[in-house]
């Protein structure tokens, strides 16, 4: 497990508020590591995320890096979400590159060059 890479990256995204009732990311097939999966508990989808409830999110310390970004960078913006501040692209992307190395080498995958 990675689980300590992982939460490396985690540590970099900016913390974000969500306005009450706020679920668009809870609202879509999510990409997540074999490490986050075990950190969630395992995942389920039927239009929006099994760990949604109540309209909050039940897994919220142990959400994968995907639902961590979302609203908090330039480019996954949601009017729901109030970051401290927005990742710039790079950052973003830069985090999303050393994520999916985490990610493929827990899959077993190489790692395209």
């Amino acid at each position: 497990m990675k689980e300590r890479e992982i939460k490396a990256l985690y540590a970099r995204i900016p913390s974000s508020t969500c306005k009450a009732g706020c679920d668009k990311c809870c609202r879509n097939i999510i990409q997540f590591s074999p490490s986050e999966e075990a950190m969630m508990g395992g995942y389920s989808f039927d239009g929006k995320c099994g760990h949604l409830s109540g309209g909050r999110c039940a897994v919220y310390e142990n959400r994968p890096l995907v639902c961590r970004i979302y609203g908090t960078s330039e480019l996954l913006v949601c009017e729901g979400c109030k970051p401290e501040r927005l990742l710039s692209e790079e950052e973003t992307l830069e985090l999303l590159r050393e994520y999916n190395k985490i990610r493929n080498f827990e899959l077993g995958c190489e790692i395209p060059k």
